[in-house]
């Protein structure tokens, strides 16, 4: 006995909301996608296809392997035919169905439009509402400001300690290499630290 497959939620609008619309439209494709029989290859596909690295991907879907040996692995199975078909269909349906809600939203453009326009210019509406839309409207049309950002990243500070004391050594050998060129120019003082 198939199951009754529940009516679409409508919007307050009237009409279904614009994700049961998608869901209608891709109702058969779906449906008819083939999960890998292997439960393991299907949930590392799952995780690469959501952008997860293979390696990660490899031991989140319950396969056992560390460090290189886990990328290696991940490696092999992604040759694998099944896998990147696969691989291909998920993308592929979510590439279709990104497609179809930006085709549905851009349907609405002129009442999403015309409401910013409607909320902006009425008088009763709160100043921060009327300020928002404004806003909006600004960005869509002409873009958004850019903003300057001030930042201070050290990547010495994200370090281990091996990788600093390996750091400072090659920083000496630097030092004691210009030291050795600079010897007898007076010009040139010697870059010794300590």
């Amino acid at each position: 006995m198939a199951k009754k497959q529940p009516a679409p939620k409508k919007a307050k609008t009237g009409r279904p909301s614009l994700y049961t619309e998608v869901l209608a439209a891709n109702k058969g494709e779906t449906e008819s996608m083939a999960i890998l029989q292997n439960a393991r290859r299907e949930r590392f596909v799952q995780g690469v296809v959501k952008g997860i690295s293979p390696g990660p991907a490899y031991t989140a879907a319950g396969y056992t392997a560390t460090g290189n040996s886990a990328e290696s692995a991940a490696a092999r199975l992604f040759r694998n035919v099944q896998v990147q078909a696969r691989r291909a269909e998920l993308q592929g349906s979510t590439a279709k169905q990104i497609t179809d809600v930006r085709d549905l939203a851009r349907q609405c453009t002129e009442d999403a439009v015309n409401t910013l326009k409607s909320v902006m210019m009425d008088k009763l509406a709160n100043s921060s509402a009327r300020v928002a839309a404004a806003n909006s409207l600004l960005d869509r049309g002409h873009g958004k400001a850019t903003q300057h950002i001030e930042a201070e990243v050290s990547v010495y500070d994200s370090l281990s300690f091996a990788e600093k004391e390996a750091l400072l050594e090659v920083i000496d050998e630097v030092i004691d290499g210009l030291d050795e060129g600079n010897e007898g120019n007076p010009e040139r003082p010697a870059l010794t630290h300590h």
